[in-house]
């Protein structure tokens, strides 16, 4: 067994992890995976210098690390509520709520014409000051 990743097949675990390639196969570091795994698994030698975790072991302990720590949720807690602010059935005509602007609270809208009228020469004055020529700076 000259190159042992060589045999392994893409999609098929080893069933031994190196002491090198088993925090990364929990998901955690490696001083991590030294105080809290390694002291409650097995490990065996493989070869000269190399240290092996069965992996199945390893499952096994994830899985009652998980089922002892693990937080309860709430049960009708709802992750995934809509991030819009449509609400309700997209079935209906208009599903998007009516809302008013601050602007509209205050003063009712009312169709007709403009009962406050600008001056005719103070809206001259204005748009003379508008597209008039500058002075010049200099």
């Amino acid at each position: 067994m000259a190159n042992a990743t060589a045999a392994v097949q893409p999609g098929l675990l080893p069933r031994i992890i190196r002491a090198g390639e088993a925090p990364g196969y929990l998901g955690m570091c490696k001083d991590e995976f030294k105080n809290t795994v390694r002291p409650y698994v097995r490990e065996f030698p493989i070869g000269k210098q190399g240290i092996g975790f069965d992996r199945l072991e390893l499952d096994a302990w994830v899985d009652a690390y998980i089922e002892a720590m693990a937080v309860e949720k709430a049960s009708n807690q709802d992750n995934n509520r809509p991030r819009s602010e449509r609400r309700g059935d997209t079935n209906k005509e208009n599903p998007w709520p009516k809302r008013q602007s601050q602007a509209s609270r205050k003063c009712p809208a009312a169709s007709g014409k403009s009962t406050k009228s600008t001056e005719g020469s103070e809206f001259k004055r204005a748009l003379a000051l508008v597209t008039g020529k500058r002075r010049s700076s200099t």
